[in-house]
């Protein structure tokens, strides 16, 4: 008894437990530093999976949950060996207050977001998809995604204490942009043995997208810059090196032909010496002067290196023809297309939704009520757009506001939109703090203006670019880094949080002191384990049961598509989609295998078979449907089998055609593509009324789109399967003029020389004859 409470006991109690966690705060540093210098380097390696990014989303949750684990094992011992602290007391330390200042705004609009992240996905109308996340390529937005994104940024906000683990996640900055720069000029020149990459207008290195590529060289090459202010007594060798990493990756920022990351690019670069100019004398923003306009002859030297790519001239004339941005404003377009007017086509329709606030499904009242405070939920933006959608041509699918304060709206609600400004806010309220003390307390040889110049131009600089930009994770991990490193940075330099924190750093070690006197409750210590041990294995089965899973059904399903046999592929297809059944790319690719072999069967006269597979791939689908039901290619895809089984002898399908079909068009009001395809398959099961519907409302839009040849013949043949031969003359004459070679214009060449053959070979045959030769024709036309 008296060891236990002898000063020797306390003492060594005391360096135990600070060891501890200075060891569990290096791990934690080192596994943030991994997590974000592997993120954007790495993807699908020589086609090993089917998602090209997959690996990114893998790596972001295996390091958030590792960072998890430890963090929350720290805090529970930390908790274990220090006084209680009451509930008041937590919360009244989250709020602001005139000693914590802007860092606690910051966490406050974060605790908000999160709040309005977590109850939007409950109110979600497909609460799963909301946590999870429907398609591997649109990351960053669902739960799970951003909770491992905060995890990040508040790891490196308070773990990041010192100069050298700043320095360190600088350094990573700075080597992934060379890295995947030094990647992207090599596929402009045409080499890519990792992923055989090549061909492309604009390079997209390892992103997966030139916007994200470009969007990653807004960060670094200001980062970049201060490598310039090393080396005060052997300075050329950093010159040097920072010209050549430099000219890389304004290179690669370049050849990306992305308009947004230029504009944000330059105004990190600005804003870089203008803190420069800020925080010390004018000669010192010499050197990174120099090695700026070095890099950017060397830039020009580079791309201007003549290639097969250089011959279309794609870059420079998306940056010559920026007039054209504003000249598309005055087109009377409603098209979604790369650029200013195809954004403002976007932004358009999603302030109407943000009056609406429809979702495509019925909800209740309290819903309804509570859709403007937190949104439509994480990922379901993607389902709501389409109900407020203006008719255009193209069916590209619209699933991100392309402005992130507008995708948080959208998503998270005015609730969510609030937090996320509170927190922007507060960090450029502390970068200007953190310029203002700089220039009056900093030393001449103090590394402070040198980690202030490589992460505050970066961090305002993508702030910008995601005002046009559709970050993912890829970039967003950088990002929400870089939000943390500013809070460590001005938290480090603010005197009043230093004084503040040697408070509570005097007053936990007071508590210590005290409470080490005292025996341990083993039922408490007990339950601590237990909290521990529960949350590592939710943690991991939530990994193992999602992260993993689907990476082990992409293998099977890269596997299988690389082999020769036809029947080996479609079993590994199988195979894959019975592992992640979730994913709407397997089984609606392994629906497309089947359906076709089915029609093929069919026409083969195997009707039994051909049956047998049909019903195969339309079960695929409804199981699908029940995991997303709004799934636009799912819907389509089981309308094409009910017609099948229709015109194969099945009538029952009918009413079922019938419905979906009714289904899609509440779904989907925006495309008329849709309204042409689906008054052709009513068409086809007698459901002429309702074609001639579906049929006008193409037509109706063709104005602010296309000619629709297809809704034309649907029309006219369901005019002509009501005994109005005339008027389906006319509406089927129409049709062969207005999209010439189409497939519409050629059904309905058919379907009049079979009007004129019936009215009398000696009276029209010449008509009959004519539309017969046309009807042969092949399509060179797509709608």
């Amino acid at each position: 008894m008296t060891f236990i409470n002898s000063p020797e006991r306390q003492k060594y109690l005391k360096e135990s437990f600070l060891s501890i966690q200075n060891h569990m705060n290096s791990v934690i540093i080192g596994i943030t530093l991994i997590t974000l210098f592997i993120i954007p380097l790495i993807f699908n390696y020589a086609n090993n999976l089917s998602v090209f990014t997959e690996l990114k989303r893998v790596t972001l949750h295996l390091g958030a949950g590792l960072i998890s684990i430890l963090w929350l094992s720290q805090i529970i011992g930390e908790n274990s060996l220090t006084e209680k602290t009451s509930t008041i007391t937590t919360i009244r330390n989250l709020l602001p207050n005139s000693i914590k200042g802007p860092s606690q705004w910051a966490i406050t609009g974060l605790a908000l977001w999160l709040t309005a992240l977590i109850i939007s996905t409950i109110i979600s109308p497909l609460p799963d998809i909301s946590f999870f996340g429907a398609e591997d390529n649109r990351s960053g937005y669902n739960l799970y995604d951003k909770i491992c994104l905060f995890v990040i940024a508040l790891s490196i906000a308070t773990k990041f204490r010192s100069e050298s683990s700043l320095k360190l996640l600088i350094y990573a900055l700075i080597a992934t942009g060379t890295i995947t720069s030094t990647y992207g000029i090599a596929q402009h020149f045409g080499w890519d043995p990792i992923f055989g990459n090549i061909g492309l207008s604009r390079i997209q290195a390892s992103f997966g997208n030139p916007i994200d590529f470009g969007a990653y060289m807004v960060m670094t090459i200001p980062a970049s810059l201060t490598l310039s202010y090393f080396g005060k007594e052997r300075p050329y060798p950093w010159m040097v090196l920072t010209i050549a990493l430099i000219s890389l990756q304004l290179a690669g920022l370049w050849l990306t032909g992305s308009r947004g990351p230029y504009i944000a690019s330059a105004s990190s670069i600005i804003l870089f010496f203008f803190i420069a100019l800020s925080v010390s004398r004018i000669r010192t923003i010499i050197r990174p002067a120099l090695a700026l306009f070095a890099g950017l002859v060397i830039a020009a030297m580079i791309v201007s290196v003549p290639t097969d790519r250089n011959k279309d001239n794609v870059i420079l004339e998306r940056v010559v023809n920026l007039k054209s941005q504003f000249q598309d404003l005055d087109k009377n377009s409603n098209e979604i297309s790369g650029g200013l007017a195809g954004r403002i086509n976007i932004w358009r329709p999603t302030f109407e939704l943000a009056t609406q606030w429809d979702v495509p499904s019925h909800e209740s009242n309290r819903n309804k009520m509570m859709r403007p405070v937190f949104g439509l939920g994480p990922d379901m933006f993607v389902y709501s757009f389409p109900l407020v959608a203006k008719p255009r041509t193209g069916i590209a699918v619209v699933d991100h506001a392309h402005n992130y304060e507008l995708q948080i709206l959208m998503e998270q609600g005015w609730l969510g939109l609030i937090g996320f400004l509170m927190f922007i806010s507060s960090l450029i309220m502390m970068a200007i703090v953190i310029v203002q003390r700089l220039r009056h307390t900093a030393h001449p040889q103090s590394i402070m203006p040198i980690l202030a110049l490589a992460l505050l131009p970066p961090m305002i600089g993508k702030i910008i670019e995601i005002q046009t930009g559709v970050p993912r994770v890829s970039d967003l991990a950088m990002m929400f880094a870089l939000f943390g490193a500013t809070i460590a940075l001005y938290r480090g330099l603010n005197p009043k949080t230093l004084a503040y924190n040697q408070h509570q750093i005097n007053l936990a070690e007071s508590r210590q002191d005290g409470i080490t006197t005292q025996r341990y409750n083993k039922i408490v210590l007990i339950s601590k384990g237990l909290m521990i041990v529960v949350a590592t294995s939710l943690v991991i089965t939530v990994f193992i049961t999602w992260d993993l899973r689907r990476l082990s059904a992409s293998q099977s399903h890269a596997s299988a598509s690389s082999n020769i046999s036809q029947f080996d592929q479609i079993q590994g297809w199988a195979e894959a989609q019975s592992k992640s059944p979730e994913r709407s790319s397997f089984t609606n690719g392994l629906f497309s295998e089947y359906f076709h072999g089915a029609i093929y069967l069919h026409d083969n006269e195997d009707h039994e078979e051909a049956l047998q597979l049909m019903v195969a791939a339309r079960e695929l689908l409804l199981k699908f449907e029940k995991h997303d039901p709004f799934k636009r290619d799912t819907q389509l895809n089981l309308l094409h089998t009910e017609v099948a089984l229709f015109q194969w002898g099945y009538k029952e399908y009918a009413q079922q055609a019938v419905d979906r079909s009714q289904r899609i068009a509440k779904l989907y009001p925006s495309y008329p593509l849709f309204f042409s395809i689906m008054a052709t398959d009513m068409v086809l099961i007698g459901m002429n009324e309702l074609a001639i519907n579906y049929a006008d409302r193409a037509i109706d839009v063709e104005d602010v789109t296309q000619p629709w040849s297809k809704a034309w013949y649907a029309k006219g043949r369901a005019l002509y399967q009501l005994g109005q031969t005339e008027q389906a003359i006319t509406i089927l004459t129409t049709a062969t003029k207005k999209q010439p070679g189409a497939e519409g214009a050629i059904f309905a060449h058919k379907l009049l020389a079979k009007i004129y053959q019936q009215e009398g070979p000696l009276k029209n045959s010449d008509l009959s004859e004519f539309h017969k030769q046309k009807g042969d024709e092949t399509v060179t036309t797509v709608e």
